[in-house]
């Protein structure tokens, strides 16, 4: 769940924003200042900050310039006066987009989750994991095991991300194939899934025949190792 950080000192429009953003599924905070949106700044976690320009104290430009020297989180300005002169200013120092402070809500959603998305595409786009010997990049759809490349197939290379894609969920044979494949159940997939499977354990587990990374749930399918998952939690990589 996606955490959104609201800087308003403006009580009833902080609370107008949270409620409504929260509705839509998002976890939000809302704080009054600048001084202690930094601090929960600093807690980290946040995927996305909606910051008002007038603050007591530290303003919004300001807050801006210091969390930029240690974060790249996007920051939506919420601002009744922001004329092209200060938004390019603002740009310049960090701001992602503005909405009006007499806000319309679809307005604010549409913009909170077109940031977030780009978000997630850039950070797809930089996406390396590494377990043990094996390194992944997914941007490139390179798999190094013990310091040379593994030449997967498309297939194979789209199994391993599903996996990790989902570290916590067990996958049938028939999801694979679905989403994989992009074809209907018939009564081969069981056979291919399993052929592409042993291929690919081949290729980047130290023992195939106790794989670390591809774990087979009896009688149903597969899933990410629990070692490879518990070592993701400690990086914060899911």
């Amino acid at each position: 769940m996606e955490k959104i950080l609201i800087v308003e000192d403006n009580k009833v429009v902080n609370k107008a924003l949270s409620v409504f953003l929260e509705s839509k599924g998002f976890k939000v905070v809302g704080v009054y200042n600048a001084e202690d949106a930094l601090i929960e700044v600093n807690k980290g976690n946040y995927s996305l900050i909606i910051l008002d320009l007038n603050l007591p104290k530290m303003n919004g430009y300001q807050f801006i310039q210091v969390i930029r020297k240690k974060t790249d989180i996007p920051v939506i300005i919420n601002t009744a006066y922001a004329n092209v002169k200060s938004r390019v200013k603002l740009i310049h120092v960090g701001a992602s987009d503005f909405i009006e402070k007499s806000f319309d809500k679809e307005e604010i959603l549409e913009s909170v989750k077109i940031i977030l998305e780009d978000q997630r595409k850039s950070k797809e786009r930089n996406r390396v994991v590494k377990y043990k010997d094996v390194e992944i990049n997914f941007s490139k759809r390179m798999v190094i095991n013990n310091g040379k490349e593994v030449e997967l197939t498309s297939k194979e290379f789209d199994i391993l991300r599903m996996l990790f894609d989902n570290p916590q969920r067990a996958f049938s044979r028939k999801q694979l194939y679905l989403v994989v494949w992009g074809e209907e159940y018939d009564e081969f997939v069981d056979n291919t899934i399993n052929v592409h499977v042993k291929r690919l354990r081949n290729k980047i587990e130290v023992n195939p025949k106790k794989p670390e990374i591809i774990e087979t749930v009896y009688a149903f399918g597969y899933r990410l190792g629990k070692q490879v998952v518990e070592e993701l939690q400690k990086e914060n990589w899911e």
